[in-house]
């Protein structure tokens, strides 16, 4: 039987017991006071799908180290959580992409609505995007094509395009439109790498699902 471990607070456990439904999976609750070391351990279990924490109990070592899925609650969330929406945002990579395909196709099979968030910044913008009568079509199509495609259902493939700082987006998109956001990541947090992941995280006011190079919640396994 799958298991979700969540470190008990009202919140946290009303995040797991949606993402149980979406799941199949059993909630098992820790003490709020248990240690961090404690909990990985309760995540090393083979039963384990994914854990839930609440932000204030700090997730980075955990992030770090867990090899499941970990979802981070943020102290706005409501105790009658609901999970509706599904923002996920794609940084353009193949790997990112594969991070989070097999949790993005279970969302889907479920109901959920998913928008893909992809955002240029001045380092990524195609060139020659100023003539969007030939550029963007063409961007389009590629990306489909390269990341869409072969790692998103048919239905989740609509990719909302926005141009600036990737985390800014994220959180603005994620107020009032998601009940979570899925990210896929390295798990690695030394300077100059998952800048998004932690700007994100430290601000979102929806849970936010940190899901590591080659992890996903694969329900029924």
């Amino acid at each position: 039987m799958n298991t979700i471990v969540v470190r008990m607070s009202e919140t946290a456990f009303a995040v797991a017991a949606a993402l149980a439904k979406v799941t199949d999976a059993e909630v098992v609750s820790v003490p709020a006071d248990i240690s961090a070391e404690e909990f990985a351990r309760a995540l090393a279990d083979p039963d384990v799908l994914l854990g839930v924490m609440t932000r204030a109990h700090g997730p980075w070592m955990i992030a770090q180290r867990s090899a499941v899925p970990l979802v981070v609650v943020p102290p706005e969330t409501s105790g009658d959580y609901a999970l509706e929406r599904v923002l996920v945002p794609l940084d353009g990579t193949e790997e990112a992409a594969q991070a989070i395909s097999e949790t993005v196709r279970l969302f889907c099979s479920a109901g959920i609505e998913i928008t893909v968030l992809h955002v240029f910044d001045q380092n990524t913008a195609p060139a020659h995007w100023d003539q969007a009568a030939h550029a963007r079509p063409a961007w389009e199509r590629e990306f489909h094509a390269r990341i869409c495609a072969p790692y998103l259902p048919a239905s989740c493939r609509t990719v909302t395009l926005r141009s600036g700082a990737p985390g800014d987006h994220i959180l603005d998109l994620s107020t009032d439109h998601s009940d979570l956001i899925v990210l896929g990541w390295s798990q690695h947090l030394s300077q100059g790498r998952a800048r998004t992941v932690r700007h994100t995280l430290s601000a979102a006011t929806v849970p936010v699902l940190l899901l590591p190079a080659q992890a996903g919640v694969n329900a029924g396994q």
